[in-house]
């Protein structure tokens, strides 16, 4: 096949990592609407109604917190936005780096699996006893929140072998380096994981 199928199929790629973080980010930001039209409410009912909505401490904590946490995950690695320590890597040629990079990502996304896998376990788990948590007002069902985790590191998990799997390819066609945290391990254009092109 040609350069420019192997190109349609990056983009497309490209698409749909940009699309899946979209998405969790913006279910992120549902989420912090949520639980700020929650509490305001709460407050004016206990301040004007002397009624406390029920659940709220409960809903905040199992519920939009998770959510806020754990959901932008793919998108802060779309962007390579977690925190790097380049002190025993920054020595390195553009092409030691970005194959180390690309062993990092491998490594994040067997650990990334992990965590799903296990989450998912407990998530079915708490599915099937209908988990849910005391509270002087009745019952708050959490085992739904339970499935956020297994679902956000599943996501991340696909963006970072996407990524591993992007960089060995630049690596084995171009010899150029994959993108790290400023971009490019090493010169040359190419398309970053927001779907805009480099000049």
């Amino acid at each position: 096949m040609d350069g420019s199928g192997d190109t349609l199929r990056e983009g497309g790629g490209n698409l749909a990592i940009a699309r899946l973080s979209d998405f969790l980010m913006g279910m992120a930001g549902i989420g912090l609407f949520l639980m700020m039209l929650h509490v305001v409410v709460d407050v004016i009912f206990r301040a004007f109604l002397h009624v406390a909505l029920p659940g709220t401490i409960e809903v905040v904590s199992y519920y939009y917190m998770v959510i806020a946490v754990l959901l932008p995950l793919p998108m802060v690695q779309r962007h390579y936005a977690h925190i790097r320590v380049t002190l025993f890597t920054e020595w390195l040629s553009p092409r030691a780096a970005a194959r180390m990079d690309g062993l990092v990502f491998a490594v994040f996304a067997v650990a990334a699996i992990g965590v799903a896998v296990i989450t998912a376990g407990v998530a079915l788990e708490k599915t099937h006893i209908g988990e849910a948590i005391v509270t002087p007002d009745g019952h708050v069902l959490i085992w739904p929140s339970r499935w956020i985790l297994p679902a956000s590191f599943l996501a991340l998990s696909v963006v970072l072998v996407y990524q591993a799997v992007r960089g060995v390819r630049a690596l084995e066609d171009t010899g150029d380096g994959i993108e790290t945290a400023e971009g490019p391990a090493a010169g040359g254009s190419g398309a970053d994981l927001s779907g805009k092109e480099k000049s």
